[in-house]
C-alpha cells in the first residue's frame, strides 16, 4: 500500500501553513477600503487561525477587479509552484469582480491544491452550502461592479452632454474650476459651482508654442519633453516630468483646440475596459466640441493632424532629414525607397552618404530587385538643383532672396483628395478580402458558422463596403491640380538660399514641391550600368505612378541601346 505524506512545510493540523496575503484597492476606492485596514484584517486572521503570511504581502493599489491583468496572477503561479498553500483576501470581492474570471482563476487555484480564504467572511467552501455561499458572494460582487459601471457611464454621458471631459481633472494650459470646492463657511465644508475651464495666463502660450514647434519646426515629442523639463522646468498637472507618451497624448487629445476626444461606442475593440490597451486598434476615435476655450485655432489643429499623418507615413529614419533628399528617393525599377550609404575609400575613412542605394536590394529582397542601384548623392542633388532652376523656376524673373521659409504653403486640395481616395481604396480592398474569406470558408465548411451569425457578419461587411463606396462616390473627382505659379515664391526662395540653409531645411521645402525623386539605372544587354537618370515628380503635375501603379518603365530584360 502506498502512503502519501504531506509536504514537510505543511503540518497536518494546518498550523503555520504559508498563505499569500493579497490586498487590492479599486481604482475608485469603493467603500474607502484602505490598504492598512485590509492588512490589519489579514494579520488578525493569520493569528486567529494559526496560519503564516508570506512576506511581503501583495499590494494592487488603484487597480480594478474587473480583469486579471494584475499581481494576483503571479500569486496563483506561486501556489502552483508549491510556495504557498493558498491566498487570503480581506473579502472575496478583492479576488476579483468579474464572474467569469473568478470562476476560471479559482478553478486554476484549486486544481493546484490551493485554497482561497476570506479574512472577514467565514465561509467553509469545502461543504456544498459553503461553496454556494461563496458563489453568491462572487455573483453579488459582479453585480455591484456592473451597477457601478453603469452609473459611471451615465455620469460620463451627462458630462459629455455638458461638453465637459468624461473624467474631470486639471488640464495643462487651463485653470480648472471643479464642481465641488472646499468652503468652511458652508454646512459640510463644501460648496457647489459650475464646473469650467479657463485659460491659464502662463501655460496657455506654452501650449500654443508646443503645437507651433511640432508643426513648423518639426520637433519630435522627445525634443518637446526635453524643452518642457529642462529649459522651462514645467511638470504635468500631476506633478510628473514630461515624457514622449505624455506629450503625444496631450497634443493628440485636441483639448487645446476646444475638442473632446472620445471612443466610438459602436467599436467593440475593448478600448477602455482593458487597462493595457492605450489606443483603439481600429482608430475609432471621435472629436466633439467642448465647452473649454480653445488655445489654438482650427487651422493649427488641422495642420497638426496632417503633420501627424504625414509623420506616420514617413519611415522613422527619414523624419529628421540628414540629407537634402532624405525620404524623397525612389528606385525606378522596383519603386522602393533609396537610402544613403558610405563609400569604401582606400586612402582614408569612408565618406558617409556618398551613394544612394536601393533599400530593397540591400536589406530585403534581391529577387524583386536583383541588381539594385548605386547613384552618387552629389550628382542626384545637382540634378534636382538644375530642375529647380531650369523647369520649376522657368519663366520666373530674377527675384530678391526671401526670408527662410517657415510657414506652410496653402493646402493642396488635390493632394488631400488623392490621399483620402487612396485611404478609402485600401480600406475597400481589406473589406473585399474579408468578404471573400468569409464566403469561401463558409462554402468549404457549410456547418462551421450558425446561419444567423454568418448572415449578420456578412451583412455588416456588405454595409461597410457600401459606406466606403458611397464615400468614394461623394469624394468626386480630385480637385484640379495646382499651378506652378502657386509655388513660385517657394521655388525662388529655395534657389536663393540653397547654399546657406541646412539640409534638413532644404528637405522640408522640397517635400512641399515634389512627390518623389526617382533614379533609373539604364544598363546594356549584359547588365552593365550605362547611366543613372534622375526624374522629378512635382506636385503640380499628375502623379505618373498613380495613373500607372503597376507599370515599370525599364525592365532588366529590355536593355537600353
Amino acid at each position: 500500500m502506498t502512503v502519501h505524506e504531506l509536504p514537510a512545510t505543511f503540518s497536518s493540523r494546518g498550523e503555520g501553513e504559508p498563505y499569500i496575503g493579497y490586498i487590492r484597492v479599486s481604482t475608485w476606492r469603493e467603500e474607502k477600503i484602505s490598504p492598512e485596514l485590509q492588512e490589519t484584517a489579514l494579520r488578525q486572521w493569520a493569528a486567529r487561525t494559526g496560519r503564516r503570511l508570506l512576506e511581503p504581502l501583495t499590494y494592487d493599489l488603484d487597480v480594478t477587479g474587473r480583469n486579471f491583468n494584475r499581481k494576483i496572477m503571479r500569486d496563483i503561479e506561486r501556489v502552483e509552484r508549491g510556495d504557498a498553500r493558498g491566498i487570503v483576501v480581506w473579502r472575496y470581492s478583492r479576488f476579483g469582480r468579474n464572474r467569469t474570471g473568478n470562476a476560471v482563476n479559482l478553478a486554476r487555484l484549486e486544481a493546484a491544491g490551493g485554497q482561497l480564504e476570506s479574512a472577514t467572511e467565514p465561509v467553509d467552501a469545502s461543504t456544498a452550502i459553503g461553496e454556494f455561499q461563496r458563489e453568491m458572494i462572487f455573483a453579488f460582487g459582479n453585480f455591484e461592479s456592473n451597477r457601478a459601471g453603469e452609473q459611471w457611464r451615465e455620469a460620463h454621458e451627462y458630462r459629455l452632454a455638458a461638453k465637459l471631459p468624461a473624467s474631470g481633472r486639471a488640464r495643462f494650459g487651463y485653470i480648472w474650476h471643479p464642481r465641488r470646492v472646499p468652503d468652511l463657511s458652508q454646512p459640510g465644508g463644501w460648496r457647489l459651482q459650475q464646473e469650467r475651464y479657463e485659460l491659464h495666463p502662463d501655460y496657455a502660450p506654452i501650449v500654443e508654442e508646443m503645437y507651433e514647434r511640432k508643426i513648423e519646426d518639426h520637433d519630435g515629442f522627445n525634443n518637446l519633453a526635453h524643452w518642457l523639463n529642462e529649459e522651462l522646468n514645467i511638470t504635468t498637472t500631476r506633478g510628473r516630468p514630461w515624457g514622449v507618451s505624455s506629450v503625444s497624448r496631450f497634443l493628440d487629445s485636441g483639448f487645446a483646440a476646444g475638442l473632446l476626444r472620445i471612443h466610438d461606442r459602436d467599436c467593440k475593440c475593448g478600448y477602455g475596459a482593458n487597462p493595457k490597451m492605450h489606443r483603439c486598434p481600429n482608430g475609432r476615435m471621435i472629436y466633439l466640441a467642448g465647452a473649454q476655450p480653445p488655445i489654438i485655432t482650427p487651422e493649427q489643429w488641422e495642420a497638426y493632424r496632417e503633420h501627424r499623418a504625414e509623420t506616420k507615413r514617413t519611415p522613422p529614419r527619414a523624419r529628421r532629414a540628414t540629407y537634402t533628399l532624405t525620404g524623397l528617393m525612389r528606385h525606378g525599377y522596383c519603386r522602393f525607397h533609396m537610402a544613403a550609404a558610405s563609400n569604401s575609400n582606400r586612402h582614408g575613412p569612408p565618406e558617409p552618404g556618398f551613394w544612394l542605394v536601393c533599400s530593397r536590394h540591400k536589406h530585403s529582397n534581391k529577387l524583386e530587385c536583383p541588381h539594385g542601384i548605386n547613384a552618387k548623392r552629389e550628382q542626384v542633388e545637382g540634378d534636382v538643383l538644375r530642375w529647380l532652376a531650369e523647369e520649376a523656376a522657368a519663366g520666373v524673373d530674377a527675384a530678391p532672396s526671401v526670408p527662410r521659409q517657415r510657414a506652410e504653403p496653402a493646402e493642396d486640395p488635390q493632394a488631400r483628395v488623392q490621399r483620402e481616395r487612396a485611404r478609402l481604396q485600401a480600406e475597400l480592398s481589406k473589406v473585399d478580402a474579408a468578404i471573400d474569406r468569409l464566403v469561401t470558408d463558409n462554402a468549404m465548411h457549410p456547418d462551421k458558422y450558425p446561419v444567423d451569425s454568418f448572415e449578420r457578419v456578412r451583412d455588416q461587411l456588405l454595409g461597410k463596403k457600401s459606406t466606403i463606396v458611397g464615400q468614394l462616390r461623394d469624394l468626386g473627382e480630385a480637385a484640379k491640380l495646382p499651378t506652378r505659379e502657386e509655388y513660385k515664391e517657394l521655388v525662388v526662395g529655395l534657389l536663393a538660399e540653397w547654399k546657406t540653409i541646412q539640409p534638413i531645411e532644404r528637405n522640408a521645402i522640397l517635400k512641399q514641391l515634389v512627390r518623389r525623386v526617382v533614379c533609373y539605372d539604364e544598363r546594356d544587354d549584359r547588365g552593365r550600368l550605362l547611366n543613372v537618370r534622375t526624374e522629378i515628380h512635382p506636385v503640380w503635375k499628375p502623379d505618373p505612378w498613380a495613373s500607372h501603379p503597376d507599370e515599370v518603365i525599364h525592365r532588366r530584360d529590355e536593355p537600353v541601346r
